[in-house]
């Protein structure tokens, strides 16, 4: 793996957030048109075998075609060449990640080849921890398997500054600036605290801000059933994303997502290809409320076509049950988690949001309600 891979649990960046300058296509995700339409200065190859031939979309009368390397391309409709648009998935080095023992799976650090156990199952109910930033670093580590947070926010609105300030505040007792992510114990859905996220509006020139905590040690693919659940608090503004799962080995981290649209409504989105939306049907649709608890499940089958499963309920109310892709691509790994306000993109106004009784499994989870009304 190339060292923009490598991760650790005190400093690592999981894969950093490149620029949509990036060539992409939409078999990637987040195509930026302009980019796109220079394709025609790229070199031309004739076409690969079948073999060499991982995935075939058609967007919009034009054939893509990304090969088994992870290179996308375009399909001439005159010539019949293949217009190389871009390295958009890094196959070889996400199978260099993981190492299998027994019926094991294992993550590796490159940097010293320390191996952790990945997992279906992580349960986070945020207990136990110091109230701000030191609560924050007793979080971090494989015994409660979080791995880093992402801190973009008008103060640190580039990937270099967020690095640089996770690891001031990780490694060298350095404290927040505008965005928080830290253990708070003025709300909690169960218990005595819960997991606060601040996130700023993005100033001009951003186009999201962020205040997110992420696992690194989890690990679906293909055919894998995904059952999720937390509970939210939201004040002051709709966060745009609530949860995120990612193949850090996609650009631009395609992968399933829980968000809330501009008006209001909790739905899900394949953060990749044309990105489908999974939406509310709008007869009996419900928004997502402000200043007060709801508790959020999810269930996934995950699909690189239209079979994937998409069931979504919101304090115990089924909202959403779609079929659908669900994975970009056949061989992806979802390997990392990531909860708070993963993106606030709307409005001017500050998003704080406190997440609490965080679970992820491969077996259907009950809802946060029920789990509680029984302890």
């Amino acid at each position: 793996m190339k060292s923009r891979h490598a991760f650790s649990f005190s400093t690592r960046s999981m894969i950093t957030k490149r620029s949509r300058r990036i060539l992409i296509t939409v078999l990637a995700l987040m195509v930026v048109t302009a980019v796109v339409l220079n394709w025609r200065s790229s070199g031309d190859i004739d076409p690969l075998p079948d073999s060499q031939v991982e995935l075939t979309r058609t967007v919009e009368g034009d054939v893509y075609k990304l090969d088994v390397e992870g290179n996308a391309y375009r399909v001439d409709r005159r010539s019949g060449k293949w217009h190389f648009v871009g390295k958009v998935f890094h196959p070889r080095e996400m199978l260099a990640a993981y190492v299998t023992d027994g019926d094991d799976v294992y993550r590796i650090d490159e940097r010293d080849g320390k191996r952790f156990k990945t997992t279906q199952s992580l349960q986070e109910d945020f207990e136990g921890l110091h109230d701000g930033v030191e609560g924050l670093r007793q979080l971090m580590g494989p015994e409660r398997g979080w791995g880093t947070v992402t801190l973009q926010s008008p103060q640190t609105p580039t990937v270099s500054s967020y690095v640089a300030l996770r690891q001031k505040i990780l490694k060298e007792g350095a404290n927040f600036m505008d965005a928080i992510v830290a253990p708070d114990s003025t709300r909690a859905h169960g218990g005595r605290t819960s997991l606060k996220c601040v996130a700023p509006a993005p100033a001009k020139g951003m186009i999201t801000s962020k205040s997110s905590l992420s696992s690194p040690l989890i690990y679906f693919r293909e055919g894998d059933d995904v059952w999720f659940r937390a509970s939210y608090y939201a004040e002051g503004a709709r966060p745009l994303t609530l949860m995120d799962l990612e193949c850090e080995w996609i650009e631009q981290h395609g992968g399933i997502r829980l968000y809330i649209d501009e008006g209001g409504r909790l739905q899900a989105e394949l953060k990749a290809l044309d990105k489908p939306k999974f939406k509310q049907t709008p007869e009996t649709a419900i928004q997502f409320p402000l200043d007060r608890w709801v508790d959020v499940r999810a269930h996934f089958v995950l699909s690189d076509d239209t079979a994937g499963v998409i069931q979504i309920w919101q304090d115990d109310t089924l909202i959403v049950d779609q079929r659908g892709t669900t994975l970009p691509l056949p061989r992806a790994i979802y390997s990392s988690l990531e909860v708070g306000i993963s993106a606030h993109s709307f409005g001017s106004r500050t998003a704080t949001l406190w997440v609490d009784d965080v679970a992820i499994s491969s077996k259907p989870l009950e809802s946060a309600n029920a789990s509680q009304a029984r302890k």
